[in-house]
Parts: C-alpha cells; sequence; structure tokens
C-alpha cells in the first residue's frame, strides 16, 4: 500500500532535532520535508487515512479522532519547545510530498515571514468565567444596603420587582464590562490579541459562564510581566465572582495566517 503524508505544520528549513513523539497514528516517525528555505513536518500514513481525515465516517467518531488528535497536538507542542511553528489544525494529509510542494509553493513566502515574526514570542490564552449567582448576591447586598427594604408589604413587593429588573441589568453590565477591561489591560501590552469566541457551559463542564475568550501573543522577554498581571486581575476580581484562568504557552494557532494549504 502507497503512504501519504499527514502534515504537522511548517517550521524554519534546517536541522531539527529528532521528534520523540509519535506520528499521528501512533507508530511512524516525525520528519521534516525541505520546501525552500521552509519545511514541512510530516509523517507517513496508509492511504486508507485519507478519507479517514477528511469527512469519512472515522472523522465522526470521537474514539477514532481523539487519540489521534492528541498525538497531532504532542508532535506540534514538542516541535513548538524547539523551534518556531506555523501548526496546521488536525487533519491535513497529501498524496505525495509532490502534491505537498505545489500546494505550498504560493504560500512560502507567507509562511516564512510567519516563522520569523513568532520567533521570539509565546501564546498564552486568557479565558475569564463569572459566578453569576455571587455577583448577583453581592450586587443585591449592595443596594439593598443603599436604599433599604419598604416596610408596606405592597411597596416591598414594587421594591423587589425593581430591585430583580435592576440586578438583571446591572449584573450582565458588570460580565460584559469586566471582561473588556481585562481584554483592553492585557492586550495593551501584547504584540497581538485575538477575542474568540466563549466556550458554553456544555464544553467547559463548568457551572459559571465563560465570558472573554482571548489570545495574546507576547514576547518572551513580556511573559513574566504579563503572568504577574493576570495574576494581579485574578485576585482583585475572584472576591466579585470572576475567575481568570490563564494557560500557556500554546503553539500559535490564533495568530496563524490565512492559508490554502490543503490536498
Amino acid at each position: 500500500m502507497s503512504e501519504a503524508l499527514y502534515v504537522y505544520g511548517f517550521v524554519p528549513e534546517g536541522d531539527l532535532p529528532a521528534i520523540g513523539a509519535p506520528g499521528v497514528d501512533g507508530a511512524s516517525d516525525v520528519t521534516t520535508l525541505p520546501l525552500g528555505g521552509i519545511a514541512a513536518v510530516v509523517s507517513p500514513v496508509a492511504d486508507e487515512a485519507l478519507e479517514e481525515a477528511a469527512g469519512g465516517d472515522r472523522a465522526l467518531d470521537l474514539d477514532w479522532v481523539a487519540p489521534r488528535a492528541l498525538r497531532h497536538e504532542q508532535v506540534v507542542e514538542e516541535v513548538m519547545e524547539r523551534t518556531p511553528v506555523l501548526p496546521l489544525t488536525f487533519g491535513v494529509i497529501f498524496s505525495s510530498k509532490d502534491a505537498l510542494a505545489a500546494a505550498v509553493g504560493p504560500h512560502r513566502r507567507r509562511i516564512a515571514e510567519f516563522l520569523d515574526f513568532v520567533a521570539d514570542k509565546q501564546e498564552w490564552a486568557v479565558k475569564v468565567y463569572a459566578d453569576a449567582r455571587k455577583i448577583r448576591e453581592r450586587l443585591e447586598h449592595d443596594r439593598e444596603g443603599r436604599a433599604g427594604i419598604p416596610d408596606s408589604p405592597g411597596a416591598r413587593y414594587l421594591h423587589q420587582k425593581r430591585l430583580a429588573r435592576d440586578l438583571d441589568r446591572l449584573a450582565a453590565e458588570e460580565r460584559s464590562g469586566t471582561a473588556e477591561r481585562i481584554l483592553r489591560e492585557l492586550s495593551a501590552g501584547a504584540v497581538a490579541h485575538r477575542s474568540l469566541r466563549p466556550s458554553p457551559r456544555e464544553l467547559t463542564g463548568r457551572d459559571d459562564d465563560m465570558v472573554l475568550n482571548a489570545a495574546f501573543l507576547e514576547r518572551e522577554g513580556d511573559v513574566e510581566r504579563f503572568a504577574e498581571r493576570v495574576r494581579q486581575l485574578a485576585e482583585e476580581l475572584g472576591p466579585r465572582g470572576f475567575e481568570v484562568e490563564p494557560t500557556g504557552p500554546w503553539p500559535p494557532y490564533s495568530f496563524c495566517p490565512p492559508l490554502q494549504v490543503q490536498p
């Protein structure tokens, strides 16, 4: 059976130490293929994998996809530790070296420029979660402490209805305002940033809501400063019902240029 090439991403052409992580199939070695100033990080795969990774029935089978996607990410992260990388998403396969070279050709300069750009930088993610119950209870306590509760039942009922309406509005404003403030403050010192779609509870598995999902590209020399500012925000906002969660460094997926490097 002939072999195709699975592609993890692109790196500057040159000597890259052997990759210890196995290929996406769990057995093949990962190598680099020179492409004129850049190189593709690849491993061989059987032809039958082409349809499976490109949208066949196996692409819908999480038990099949999950271990392969994990091995893909392990390769990309190991490469990232050694050299700048333009990572590709899971499932990019070419039928041959010539097919890969032909697809990459028009984009070679743009890939090389991106690799130069991220050479001394790291991507960090920051997610912010809002505890709706905690925020609402704090706002309600503050509001009642200032205004007091009427004595008469009728006035108390109207007060509670108006308070509930006001609290909904105030809680929504605080959630969005806090997310905007964090994004503004952290992006001020970043090389670049991207606002990403917040994940719903079904994906996070949490009882609180994600109100900010952002990626920041930081110079390596600024990472400690960035981490300290995130820590300060987490410490300040925690008692107010917000959790600030940083993770990284990650391969720079969020900042990759759009490429039609597809089979």
